[in-house]
């Protein structure tokens, strides 16, 4: 029994170092993982969708009453186009049966509409409840050539009706939309379930819409408003409308005309449904110092020029925060801070141009804090022959991006773009470039701290200029994989992986006069890669540390592994054998050869010997 015990811990110390290789593989596959690309940590897809719980509520609902509003707003478009040609005697404010709740329509004049002609225009439906707050519980919508203009010194409140039973909405169909408080006193919307905001989407949520026309937003708080959709997510600023049918307008019985705006009648109303409309294309705006808190989308915008957005703050989206959809050119976003939103919080859709966001803050957010996608809106011929062209010349300057659940900023495709001057720290990697984008301008930046890459390109067709950043922390400092980009004049330090880190095919890549810092394997990897020049790099502040990757890859080869196998067997058997040899008593070597002096009385002297005889 004694002599299996040292083969019995032989096979323990096998198992022992096979669990511990094991350990230090997987360590090492995850060591690897951080070289890939990342991934968002929420529940949202590629494409920015949400998923699972982030989003509430009701999908198959939500999608039915967006489509119902999108009818609705068709319909009061259509009458209004050529209602004071074919109704006689019309004048003046009118209203629309519109489903759940009629719609008050404000056709063109010389002074704008304000809360005391909606008094009177609609006693019953927007009521005054306490100095300076009232309750809309009636659609509004505002015609070409007409202002609603909801503005006071001592601020304004205005609850829209967003319940169970039915949610309003005001909308400008041309017309145009001023909203303006005072530092101490601003103009405030909100959703209005009866005891509070309303939170639950699933039935729809009261919101703001301008379809064409112009928006004049100053020291203006919005809050809750908006479900499902960009347009009706909250306070929506867009183009041209969607086409679709109309609603039955006798769909619910007749209402009583409320003083002072006649009900139109229903005879007649369809038969001028196929008149020539007014151009909605474009809305314009100028915004400043808005608040923006728990909407649906936050502040959304497509089909836009000139629109001018300044000092606002924008949190708590349930999905984005300032989205940029189509088509907006020639927008400025400055002093503004997005943070806190489901998804993104500031996106810069495809077909959008010239858009500068300088002095912005995007913190916080579930997925980018910034995302810039100029990828043409077709790979080929389509149904609507849509062309197949890049978009770009947005830029990002001198702002703040921050924590951000994925990226700081994401550039996918277009060309002429450029990041200069900013702060980018925090997020699970930089800056990444990808899906083809060109012409990327990455210069003067402070990238710090991320969890993975400060900068990555990646992706045939990628290009990028990375020029006199200061990136520190994280990984890797600079990632290529498939694609070009030039590196150059940068400062990198407290890198625990690499530099840069350069694999696959990168055409024209240059890799030159860069102060390379940290404790990584490798300064610059680039074995797995080809077309590169890599020259005149400063390295003296680099320091190899072994890693869990190179200890498993100096480890773990095959004649290694067999001289620790046999040191391990060596050990345990000294150990068996040191705790067997405690366990005997130790033995006089001597014991069996027994002195004279012991098999005898003593010494026997000769007088005794002589006596005796």
């Amino acid at each position: 029994m004694t002599s299996r015990k040292p083969i019995l811990f032989g096979v323990l110390a096998l198992v022992f170092i096979a669990l511990v290789g094991a350990g230090f593989l997987a360590a090492g596959n995850a060591w690897k993982k951080s070289e890939a690309d990342a991934v968002g940590r929420n529940e949202i897809a590629a494409n920015g969708n949400v998923q699972g719980e982030l989003y509430t509520g009701d999908p198959r609902s939500e999608a039915r009453i967006v489509q119902s509003e999108e009818e609705r707003l068709v319909y009061v478009r259509t009458i209004a186009s050529a209602a004071r040609w074919r109704v006689d005697g019309l004048e003046g404010p009118y209203r629309l049966h519109t489903g759940a709740t009629n719609t008050l329509v404000l056709p063109a004049r010389t002074e704008p509409y304000t809360t005391a002609d909606l008094l009177q225009l609609a006693p019953d439906t927007f009521r005054q409840v306490a100095s300076s707050t009232f309750l809309l519980s009636e659609n509004v919508v505002v015609l070409p050539g007409a202002t609603l203009s909801l503005n006071g010194a001592e601020g304004v409140t205005v609850r829209m009706q967003s319940d169970e039973n039915a949610f309003v909405s005001i909308v400008a169909l041309g017309g145009s939309l001023a909203m303006a408080g005072t530092p101490e006193n601003a103009v405030a919307l909100s959703s209005w379930n009866g005891t509070g905001v309303d939170t639950d989407t699933s039935d729809g949520r009261a919101y703001v819409r301008m379809i064409g026309g112009h928006a004049a937003f100053s020291h203006t708080a919005v809050t809750s408003l908006g479900f499902w959709s960009g347009n009706t997510g909250g306070l929506a600023l867009t183009g041209t409308d969607t086409a679709g049918t109309f609603r039955d307008p006798t769909a619910t019985p007749e209402p009583v005309a409320p003083a002072g705006a006649r009900l139109l009648p229903d005879a007649d109303l369809q038969s001028i449904a196929d008149q020539s409309e007014i151009d909605y294309s474009v809305v314009t705006a100028g915004i400043d110092n808005l608040t923006v808190q728990d909407n649906a989308f936050g502040l959304f915008i497509t089909n836009a020029r000139d629109v001018a957005i300044r000092d606002t703050t924008i949190r708590g989206s349930l999905v984005d925060g300032l989205v940029l959809h189509r088509s907006v050119t020639d927008a400025t976003i400055a002093g503004t801070t997005s943070s806190d939103n489901a998804v993104d919080g500031i996106t810069v859709g495809r077909s959008s141009m010239r858009v500068q966001l300088q002095d912005v803050t995007a913190r916080g957010n579930g997925r980018n804090g910034i995302s810039l996608d100029g990828q043409p809106l077709a790979d080929g011929p389509n149904a609507v022959g849509t062309a197949v062209v890049t978009y770009g010349a947005n830029r990002v300057v001198r702002s703040t991006v921050s924590d951000n659940g994925r990226y700081g900023v994401e550039v996918s495709g277009g060309e002429n773009l450029r990041l200069t001057g900013n702060t980018i720290r925090g997020n699970e990697v930089g800056v990444v470039v990808n899906y083809g984008a060109k012409g990327v301008t990455i210069v003067d930046n402070e990238i710090r701290d991320q969890h993975q890459q400060g900068v990555a390109v990646r992706d045939t067709g990628a290009q990028a200029d990375i020029r006199r950043n200061a990136i520190s922390g994280g990984d890797t400092g600079v990632y290529v994989r498939d694609a070009t980009a030039a590196i150059t004049g940068n400062t990198m330090s407290s890198l625990s992986g690499h530099g840069v880190s350069l694999r696959g095919n990168v055409p024209d890549t240059r890799v030159t006069g860069n102060d390379v810092g940290g404790y990584g394997t490798t300064a610059i990897w680039d074995e797995t890669s080809t077309g590169a020049l890599v020259e005149e790099n400063e390295l003296l502040d680099w320091h190899p540390a072994p890693t869990v990757h190179s200890v498993v890859n100096s480890v773990f080869q095959p004649l290694t592994f067999v001289w620790l196998l046999l040191g391990a067997l060596l050990v345990a058997t000294a150990f068996t054998r040191k705790r067997h040899l405690r366990v005997r008593t130790i033995r006089n070597p001597y014991e069996e050869r027994v002195p004279l002096t012991a098999l005898s009385r003593g010494i026997v002297r000769i007088d005794d010997v002589r006596g005796a005889r």
